[in-house]
């Protein structure tokens, strides 16, 4: 490993001036901790320095046929700004690995070169040797700092490259180095999963160091401020010298249990191949406010292949739900939103609280991954043309309903969590989609179940369960699944919705509807139902206090002679009575109907 190291350093110092750091005045395993003096002078030096945001915009990585003198297999990058003002842009170069946006450039490597383009142009400023993965890169305008892995993904190489394209500085260490920032002149190196260097770029030697309790391999700046983090993240202030001793500012994403297990940050130390993965397509983003303290709009976003949600960040509740024709490969959260890039080459730009589209652009080809930042952008300066899909825009179960609805079997782990949330919805709307969803012939038959396990605990909407119920199975007028009657039943009894039995007796003689729906009607019907349904309740006392087939039967007869005698006359009780002595009803029903003790006294 430290051979192979060697000669990647070698082949950047030759010819480049630049110069190379002793290993052992960087990332040194004998450090002590100063309490955090050092880290405290630095804050205080660099609290009034500039911070640059991020260029805005999408880079994608497309096949290229190989010619021009490249490499076969080669690709195009395809750059466009999410700002506007600015073009289309397009850079063919052999592509290991997943581009790099930092500051103002994109920085990227294949076919043996590292090289720089500037982000909004895809101007080439500088190409060099490479014999490592690039990990990340970061930059402040003037100076790019890059991490690379060495052969075999062990150790790393750190450059500091000026936008000349000469070498400032060059670290070779068997430590894993993370994703780099740069800010007034210092190389910010999170590195062995807990500690971040301040490197002196212009000295050359470890000016503090950083340690923390949980994972830390990212250093980036967004909104004007400096940040470390991988399950979380540490604001650069004057708390962060504590970090340690967890009294930091720190912001975290809620709890949740989304599909797939989704992460904010992916750890920075992985090498991301030029093709998205799972994990491009099953991710979460988010942005520190304009405080640096909590999260923008009090939300975040979601991911889940084709289908995006926006969640509350307070309560982990989702807020809207959205579904695209393409896989989602790539986002970055920014001040009220969000730009989330897909395999067809689009890039919507939505709002983070509501998903409303605010603009959308395209990269104009089907990509092999994207790569997006959208820290610059500010509000009312989006490119692209506003979409009108959201010119009417849909009630959260629409949106719901809309998505469960799609037919495709990876989509059933989101789809699953989604109707549950359907099911909890006050709007009385949501009741219809669950039994729109539970009676279309097109809904995935994993979600029937549970659509009607949620439609059973409704308990509004009752105009939707009374026009469900007067539904049947009939296939000369293409009726071709009968309504959710089990699930309407529970429904209507928790409403105490009388208005509702009619259309539940009137089930009870159906031969289309399951044994134990019925129980479920005849059960709900002895809360519900009035006089009216005396007739019908008689007529299936008669027919099936001597023939029911199973259990579920035999429990919907019980259920029927308990409303008879609530409800009727004398001469309802005598029927039940006779029953209970009539050898030719069943004995399990004969031996219940028996319990119900309606002999006169």
């Amino acid at each position: 490993m430290k051979g192979g190291s060697a000669m990647l350093v070698a082949a950047f110092t030759i010819g480049c001036g630049g110069g190379q750091t002793r290993l052992d005045s960087v990332f040194s395993s004998d450090w002590r901790d100063d309490g955090g003096v050092a880290v405290r002078r630095l804050h205080a030096k660099l609290a009034s320095f500039p911070v640059r945001r991020n260029a805005p915009v999408a880079v994608g990585v497309v096949e290229n046929a190989p010619g021009g003198g490249l490499p076969a297999p080669s690709h195009m990058l395809v750059g466009a700004p999410l700002a506007e003002g600015g073009a289309y842009w397009s850079y063919s170069h052999p592509i290991d690995g997943r581009p790099q946006i930092a500051g103002s450039v994109v920085v990227a490597a294949g076919g043996g070169e590292l090289f720089a383009l500037d982000a909004l142009t895809g101007r080439p400023l500088w190409v060099r040797q490479s014999g490592g993965a690039l990990r990340g890169a970061g930059d402040d305008g003037r100076t790019t700092v890059v991490s690379l892995g060495g052969i075999g993904d062990t150790g790393s190489i750190v450059l500091a490259i000026a936008h000349d394209g000469s070498v400032l500085r060059q670290l070779e260490t068997p430590h894993l180095v993370g994703v780099p920032a740069v800010l007034g002149n210092y190389a910010f190196l999170p590195w062995q999963g807990q500690y971040v260097t301040a490197y002196d770029i212009s000295s050359g030697e470890e000016n503090a160091r950083l340690s923390f309790g949980e994972p830390v391999s990212r250093a980036f700046t967004h909104g004007g401020r400096l940040y470390f983090g991988e399950r979380g993240l540490f604001r650069f202030d004057e708390k962060v010298s504590q970090a340690s001793t967890r009294q930091a500012s720190r912001i975290a994403l809620p709890a949740h249990e989304l599909p797939g297990e989704p992460k904010w940050f992916r750890p920075g130390t992985e090498r991301r191949g030029a093709t998205a993965d799972a994990l491009d397509k099953v991710a979460l983003f988010a942005a520190p406010d304009g405080a640096g303290s909590a999260l923008d709009s009090d939300h975040f976003v979601a991911t889940y292949y084709k289908i995006a949600v926006g969640l509350d960040a307070k309560t982990g509740t989702v807020a809207w739900v959205r579904k695209h024709a393409s896989d989602f490969m790539a986002g970055s959260a920014f001040q009220g939103g969000v730009a989330l890039c897909d395999s067809a080459g689009k890039v919507t730009l939505a709002s983070t609280s509501t998903g409303a589209t605010l603009s959308s652009i395209s990269l104009g080809n089907n990509l092999k991954s994207c790569t997006v930042e959208a820290d610059g952008l500010v509000s009312g300066t989006f490119g692209g043309r506003p979409a009108g899909e959201d010119a009417a825009p849909k009630s959260l179960a629409e949106q719901i309903a809309a998505v469960i609805g799609f037919t495709e079997n990876e989509m059933l782990p989101i789809q699953k969590l989604l109707l549950g949330t359907l099911g909890k919805l006050e709007d009385p709307k949501a009741t219809k989609m669950l039994i729109d969803l539970a009676i279309h012939p097109r809904t995935p038959a994993l979600l029937v179940a549970d659509a009607e396990r949620a439609l059973s605990g409704r308990r509004n909407g009752a105009e939707y369960v009374i026009e469900a119920l007067g539904r049947h199975y009939d296939f000369l007028k293409d009726v071709l699944r009968a309504p959710p009657l089990g699930a309407l039943a529970d429904a209507a009894l928790g409403m105490k919705e009388s208005r509702a039995a009619p259309a539940l007796a009137s089930h009870l003689l159906d031969p289309a509807d399951a044994a134990s729906d019925v129980r479920h009607a005849a059960a709900a019907l002895t809360e519900i139902a009035r006089k009216s349904e005396l007739p019908q309740l008689r007529t299936f006392f008669a027919l099936y206090r001597t023939t029911a087939a199973d259990e579920d039967l035999a429990a919907a007869v019980v259920s029927v002679a308990r409303t008879l005698v609530k409800l009727g006359g004398p001469e309802d009780k005598a029927l039940v009575l006779k029953a209970a002595e009539d050898p030719l009803t069943l004995p399990p029903i004969k031996w219940q109907l028996a319990q119900l003790n309606v002999r006169p006294r």
